[in-house]
């Protein structure tokens, strides 16, 4: 049987490993290649510096809430040890907050003194950022037809316009800040609608509202059910409405969700 020769990495691929390691972690790692000219300790902090900086600067743009609640220390600690243990899968910039989630879930090592709620505070922080970069197109009323503004129709099945996220999280992410910090999970889940929302005047922005658990229920289950009823009578069982109560929130419920173009008729 004939062996694969294993290549050589060139020299140069050495140099930039040799390099970025001490990019991430200056502290343990000297940049020092042998053969090489050697670069002036002062030039090497500084690059350093300005791409810890970078990076920092841009997650604290992202996860402020997360910065301000963990203090100035503590988050400067965590981008180190983000830079050391995480290697990120895309060269784009505005993905970077994905990669700090994938390395909060996975690879971040919390102190007892790290609130719990951290990763669920950090996915409701990105959330924002995502859906104004998103290249998925939200429902328009002027593309609506007039016939679906008009009436919530029951019997007609619906869908959730894609920049349009219920989200649900086990603590209250949208409450939480420096001065309130819940050392214990509140009872009920926290339901919410994040959505991106056309003005106007033309410009979008990023809007949220906070969902009854019914309501988040009946969204979840929308898109597949064949109808509007079908998807309300299938969640609403347990919340012991009569008949006429639940047409009435069920039909409320459609034409607010017509009229901010959240959901609109599959035609």
């Amino acid at each position: 049987m004939l062996s694969k020769s294993i290549e050589k990495r060139p020299h140069f691929q050495d140099l930039q490993q040799q390099f970025t390691d001490y990019i991430r972690n200056p502290d343990q790692v000297t940049y020092a290649p042998v053969g090489e000219v050697s670069i002036e300790q002062r030039r090497l902090t500084t690059y350093q510096e300005l791409f810890f900086n970078n990076i920092e600067g841009f997650f604290s743009q992202i996860f402020p809430v997360c910065a301000d609640i963990l203090g100035q220390e503590r988050w400067l600690d965590i981008i180190r040890e983000y830079l050391l243990k995480h290697r990120s899968r895309t060269p784009l910039f505005h993905e970077l907050g994905e990669e700090f989630l994938a390395f909060l879930e996975a690879e971040f090592t919390p102190l007892t003194t790290d609130p719990d709620f951290i990763l669920e505070l950090a996915h409701y922080e990105w959330v924002e950022l995502a859906l104004k970069v998103s290249t998925e197109i939200g429902f328009s009323r002027v593309e609506m037809k007039q016939a679906d503004l008009k009436n919530a129709d029951l019997e007609r099945a619906y869908k959730l316009s894609p920049v349009a996220w219920p989200l649900a999280y086990e603590w209250p992410v949208h409450q939480l800040s420096k001065a309130f910090q819940p050392a214990e999970k509140p009872a009920q889940t926290t339901t919410l609608l994040v959505y991106r929302s056309e003005k106007t005047n033309g410009d979008e922005v990023i809007e949220f509202m906070i969902l009854a658990p019914l309501l988040y229920q009946f969204l979840m289950m929308l898109e597949t059910s064949d109808s509007a009823q079908i998807a309300f009578e299938s969640v609403a069982e347990s919340y012991h409405l009569t008949t006429e109560q639940r047409q009435g929130f069920a039909l409320q419920t459609i034409q607010e969700l017509i009229d901010l173009n959240i959901i609109k008729v599959v035609i």
